[in-house]
């Protein structure tokens, strides 16, 4: 039996290992294929990759109001990336984000703008809040749906996205629309007490960022130290190992997909405390799907998914510097970042295909050992890591 520990220990470390050398190599490999598309298709065109690259480093990072303007680009993008981080983690996927995002925007311009005679930390806090809550019960119906009559996730959540984006075309257009004339459909404002300071003169960055950062160390710490988080990557790895274990699954899947539709919802929250101020049509078409690819890169680990949304930000925010500089049609700067995303998927393919595999396993063995062994390590107590769910 020591023997056996030795060698598993052993076998385990190198998996480790490996695994934490693919975290390192694979978003390295996405970014610098993406760059390299993104040059070929300059020089097809006639431009300077070197140009419009360096364009690109001053548009994002040249100056204290650019960079801040960056991590404002890369604020909405952390939270739904965690969030899409923490269902993947359960085996759930939230492809939901634009439509939470939409609706946690909602609730913010309610409570910001209709809520009066409050302390404005109070008002501030509630309209946060509002967001949050409205962002996780607008990804329940699809967690539900799947809990209770296995309808595919994927499916749902997307045709919620679609529902948020007309509602919110709908409730700008009538209920909460703006008084007096407006070239476009827009919502009445929030009140200034509900709004986050700015934190940088020139920028849009506000304090909302400190939340998104707070969010990042809660859920590093959630996935990685408490009881929760082993019991939802769990039942991510294995749903039948988890009953096995005791595990309630089903009440996991749903907290997870809640915390993810939440934290999307707080997204939408701080854009529109921080810096919209009011609702528009489409005010944000692309961030819950940019999201994805964030997840993706950062290898669905919160410190990655940091880094991941700070490169897409830099891209967002410096595409404008790197038309006006190399002279590049905005069409071109799209491309770059359309190609960033691929690659970014392309190089994730091991990632996307090991959730889809599990799904599709549906949780059974295949190799005709009993699940319950693989619930436990050596010892018999529960393994210390998600490495650890192989049979011994």
């Amino acid at each position: 039996m020591a023997m056996m520990r030795v060698v598993t220990g052993a076998r385990f470390g190198l998996g480790r290992l490996r695994r934490w050398w693919l975290s390192l190599v694979l978003p390295l490999l996405a970014i610098g294929l993406a760059l390299l598309l993104g040059a070929v298709v300059m020089l097809i065109s006639g431009f300077s990759p070197l140009d419009a690259y360096s364009g690109l480093f001053q548009g994002a990072f040249g100056t204290l109001p650019q960079f801040a303007e960056t991590l404002n680009e890369a604020t909405p993008l952390l939270l739904i990336g965690l969030g899409i981080a923490v269902a993947f983690r359960a085996g759930a996927f939230n492809i939901g984000g634009v439509g939470q995002e939409y609706l946690g925007a909602l609730a913010a311009v309610v409570v910001g703008g209709k809520f009066t005679g409050l302390p404005g930390w109070l008002h501030l806090a509630l309209a946060t809040a509002a967001g949050f809550v409205a962002g996780g019960l607008w990804a329940a119906p699809a967690a539900l749906l799947k809990v209770r009559f296995g309808i595919n996730e994927v499916i749902t959540s997307i045709l919620l996205n679609y529902i948020a984006i007309y509602f919110i075309d709908y409730m700008i257009s009538g209920p909460i629309h703006a008084p007096g004339f407006t070239a476009a459909p827009t919502s009445f404002p929030v009140q200034q007490d509900a709004t986050f300071p700015i934190l940088v003169r020139g920028s849009d960055l506000n304090a909302g960022f400190f939340l998104a950062l707070l969010a990042l160390l809660v859920i590093f710490v959630l996935l990685r130290y408490t009881t929760w988080g082993y019991r939802m990557r769990l039942v991510g790895l294995n749903r039948e190992a988890a009953r096995h274990a005791g595990v309630h699954v089903d009440r996991v899947y749903l907290l997870s997909f809640f915390i993810s539709g939440a934290l999307a919802g707080l997204a939408g929250a701080i854009e529109i405390l921080g810096y919209r101020y009011q609702l528009i049509t489409g005010f944000a078409p692309n961030t819950g799907y940019d999201a994805i690819a964030v997840a993706l890169l950062g290898g669905l680990n919160p410190g990655g998914v940091g880094l991941a949304a700070l490169f897409f930000g830099a891209l967002a925010n410096g595409a404008s510097a790197m038309e006006a500089i190399a002279q590049l049609p905005s069409q071109l700067a799209d491309i770059v970042r359309t190609l960033a995303i691929l690659a970014v998927l392309a190089v994730s393919s091991p990632v996307i295909l090991d959730l889809v595999r599990r799904r599709q396993s549906g949780g059974k063995e295949t190799d005709g050992s009993d699940p319950s062994v693989k619930a436990t390590g050596a010892d018999g107590q529960p393994p210390t890591s998600t490495e650890t769910f192989v049979a011994e």
